[in-house]
């Protein structure tokens, strides 16, 4: 398979052509199987009007999990985002094939809207760090607890993007430059764009076929921008 590229697939089907033991790091937000929904969608112009494809599936969840553990390498991480209301589904799952080391609680900038009479606005996502062996950190020790602000505004290209100095700060503690990193929801590409600026290699797929196409763009647009900003420096 094609090394720093996405595909326009669904996850399961693109990663039966990759190896066993073959990827050094995933870093992966799937489904968090909430039906999401917003009020946005009575508004068919707006931009996050789309359904989020099998955000009620949970026997995808397992197949993916099973397939995250072949393809990646002994003594290897991955990171999945998960949302709290279905931590419980999530943690059971990952047990079955993998050691988990965290379960880092990332704080975001601002709440959530949810039920605005009977909840509190949540703060906060949860994403498991596992093992699959044992995989030491790169660089000094961290807590578990990240305060990161979420993407919002014109930089929003997908409801749940995660921002790529996250996502970076994951590929630089349980990755080295030239590794191979996989997420088989990628999205808005965020995981593709912290990979080029750590120097990673990285492999994605992206059922949604308006999501691929923007996050395709918005890749080449980065490499690009890299680019011109290495001649305007003399480096090409």
């Amino acid at each position: 398979m094609e090394l720093n590229k996405i595909y326009n697939e669904d996850c399961l089907e693109g990663m039966k052509r990759i190896p066993d033991n073959s990827v050094d790091l995933i870093v992966t937000d799937p489904p968090y199987l909430v039906n999401y929904k917003t009020n946005r969608r009575k508004d068919k112009s707006h931009r996050f009007n789309n359904v989020i494809l099998n955000d009620d599936n949970e026997q995808l969840i397992i197949d993916y999990i099973n397939e995250c553990y072949r393809i990646m390498k002994p003594n290897t991480a991955m990171y999945m985002f998960c949302s709290s209301s279905k931590v419980d589904f999530f943690k059971q799952q990952l047990e079955k094939k993998f050691k988990i080391k965290n379960m880092i609680i990332w704080v975001k900038n601002n709440h959530t809207a949810g039920d605005l009479q009977a909840s509190f606005g949540r703060k906060y996502e949860i994403i498991f760090l596992v093992n699959k062996g044992r995989k030491k950190l790169e660089g000094k020790r961290i807590t578990d607890v990240w305060f990161f602000d979420r993407v919002s505004g014109k930089k929003q290209m997908h409801q749940n993007q995660k921002p790529v100095d996250l996502l970076e700060q994951c590929i630089n503690k349980h990755s080295v430059e030239g590794d191979v990193v996989f997420d088989g929801f990628i999205g808005g590409g965020s995981t593709a764009i912290a990979c080029i600026n750590t120097n990673r290699n990285y492999i994605g797929f992206e059922l949604d076929e308006e999501y691929y196409k923007l996050a395709d763009e918005r890749i080449e647009n980065h490499k690009g921008e890299l680019n011109e900003n290495k001649q305007d420096m003399g480096y090409a």
